[in-house]
């Protein structure tokens, strides 16, 4: 058997077929635009279906494909008539419409309410507030709208007419109870809303069905091929990165920074989701998930690369060559907030400014470098000793994205927040997680754990050293005072 698994994102969309030994067999990745209408972008979903069939086409006309399963982003949602046509675009999660929305529905509830049910506080980015901004703003569309999909249950929908949503995306509307598994008829009755309107919620890993016949002729499907129901990007990387236990967490260390961990307790003290943690059901039966967030990880590198170095290298071979042989060991003494694109969990102030503090005219342009990788830990080892407060402890961590490729930097990350950092063999963790899904769902394997050994290859791992852990808590002390020294400044 192999296992086909996409990602689909805001403007790409990437596969990989898996053979049932883990192998891969393919990999395409291709780009496609937002929609433009007025001043607004939304997910272009008809140009996301064109490219998922004609990569689905492409792999099956090299290799057999006996099961597919989709990731995708989460929050954004199509809007479906009785006919099932589109009438309204997947508005981008930080499209702001939907704020009123979400004040209105914190008042009516209450947040305590709110999020011991659904599992996060109202905010704009939810599918629930931008469907009451629809309902409230273009009433003429709202009173055609028969169905409500996320982007994974729409293609699967389209895939194999049949609509099913996971636990892990359906949290992310803002109206799934997550301890009772189905969307809160409560909720979505004081609105005129009815549960129905939603896909059918299922486990993650739930087999939904046979692809189309009519779409197997169209794309030259051999055989059988099978739906296995995807879940939310940052759960499929989880689980692709090894994540199956309480204490387990993956980091990937991409634009934005997100660690994504398991516990086994539903919190219920509402003073986590106002610091920014999301409780969202996990994969595995009986656990939960939050994200962790620092909006500056690569970005805050790519800005000191381009934006004040314009990439400059010396006589090294590229600018990460040059600018870590200059690094020198131990703390820069240096304290940096990252918050160069406003600040996430724990402190959720979008008007957070990023800093240096310490400079002198002895500080290089590495010692600058250094500082970053220093202040990016420490968010990170801040928001762990936060959230710990609500259940949630993390033992180990599991690097993806371009932070991941540096090796100095993921030392640091481990001797900084304690805990050991491995690597994977691909970044894509998020398409081996959809693999072991599919291995899981098709009966090649009785559990998650199981098929976890064949899929994920593991790279490297950095172990944290106690003399660097010691050397950074005089510097890591003043970094916790940081933000609140300088907030009022902003």
């Amino acid at each position: 058997m192999n296992y086909l698994s996409f990602d689909v994102g805001t403007t790409c969309c990437k596969c990989q077929l898996f053979s049932e030994k883990g192998e891969i067999l393919e990999y395409l990745s291709e780009e496609y635009d937002f929609r433009r209408e007025g001043e607004y972008s939304y997910v272009d979903i008809d140009a996301v279906w064109k490219h998922l069939k004609g990569m689905l086409k492409e792999v099956a006309s090299r290799h057999e494909v006996s099961s597919v399963c989709i990731s995708s982003f989460g929050e954004s949602f199509v809007l479906l008539d009785e006919d099932d046509n589109v009438i309204f675009y997947p508005m981008i999660y930080t499209d702001p419409r939907g704020e009123r929305e979400a004040d209105a529905v914190l008042e009516r509830f209450g947040g305590e309410y709110l999020f011991n049910v659904t599992g996060v506080l109202p905010q704009s980015m939810y599918s629930l507030y931008k469907l009451l901004w629809i309902k409230n703003n273009r009433p003429e569309i709202f009173k055609k709208g028969a169905k409500v999909a996320l982007n994974c249950d729409y293609l699967g929908f389209l895939l194999t007419g049949k609509r099913v949503i996971d636990y892990g995306l359906a949290a992310r509307t803002g109206v799934f109870d997550i301890a009772e598994k189905r969307f809160s008829d409560e909720i979505l009755g004081e609105y005129g809303l009815s549960s129905s309107m939603f896909s059918s919620p299922a486990p993650t890993g739930s087999v939904v069905g046979k692809i189309r016949q009519e779409l197997k002729e169209e794309l030259s499907l051999k055989g059988d091929c099978t739906l296995v129901l995807g879940s939310h990007d940052q759960v499929c990387a989880a689980l692709g990165a090894g994540v199956l236990k309480e204490g387990d967490a993956v980091d990937g260390m991409g634009t934005v920074e997100c660690i994504t961990t398991v516990f086994s307790k539903k919190p219920t003290d509402v003073n986590m989701g106002l610091q920014g943690y999301c409780c969202v059901p996990y994969a595995v039966d009986g656990l939960y998930c939050t994200y962790i967030l620092n909006y500056s990880c690569g970005s805050t590198v790519n800005w000191l690369r381009k934006g004040i170095m314009h990439g400059y290298k010396g006589e090294e071979k590229d600018f990460f060559t040059y600018i870590e042989k200059g690094m020198k060991d131990g703390p820069t003494g240096i304290l940096m907030l990252p918050y160069l694109g406003g600040a996430s969990t724990p402190f959720q102030n979008v008007n957070a400014k990023g800093c240096f503090l310490n400079l002198t005219t002895d500080t290089t342009d590495s010692d600058i470098y250094k500082a970053v990788m220093e202040g990016t830990a420490m968010e990170m080892r801040l928001n762990s000793e936060v959230s710990s407060a609500y259940g949630v402890n993390i033992k180990s961590l599991v690097a993806t994205g371009g932070g991941a490729n540096s090796e100095k930097w993921l030392k640091l990350k481990a001797s900084i927040q304690n805990v050991p950092v491995k690597t994977l063999r691909s970044s894509e963790g998020g398409l081996c997680g959809c693999a072991i899904m599919q291995a899981v769902a098709m009966g090649q394997f009785a559990s998650f754990e199981e098929a976890a050994g064949t899929f994920i290859v593991y790279g490297n791992e950095y172990t944290p050293e106690n003399a660097v852990y010691r050397a950074y808590e005089g510097q890591y002390k003043k970094y916790k005072k940081l933000y609140q020294t300088v907030k009022e400044m902003y």
